[in-house]
């Protein structure tokens, strides 16, 4: 299955919607559009997301991080059920910020 993204600005954020599966192959895909995505607001949308291995849950990690250390901020929002659980078995759910949907993310506080 082919990764797709598209990307809006809602107000301060940029929105990322994925579709596909998230693995070695396709994490490169990602990679360039967060890259190429402006602002230290970001919510990646992983409703489209049915599968993640460990390379693209190391992508939002290192995501994470990356806009933390800018005084930035970046969440997730609709993860799949398995994509969940891969992050609660790393207790991921711990420290990055994950929502329930996309408006909950992009209207709350830090």
């Amino acid at each position: 299955m082919e990764l797709q993204v598209r990307s809006e600005v809602r107000g301060d954020w940029t929105v990322v919607a994925v579709s596909g599966e998230l693995d070695a192959d396709t994490v490169p895909v990602l990679s360039d559009r967060l890259e190429a995505s402006t602002g230290a607001r970001m919510v990646v949308d992983l409703s489209g997301v049915p599968f993640m291995d460990t390379t693209g849950l190391s992508l939002m990690l290192d995501w994470h991080r990356r806009l933390d250390g800018v005084d930035g901020e970046f969440r997730m929002a609709c993860l799949q059920p398995a994509v969940h659980k891969l992050f609660r078995l790393t207790e991921l759910t711990e420290v990055m910020h994950i929502h329930a949907t996309v408006e909950s993310a992009t209207a709350t506080a830090s």
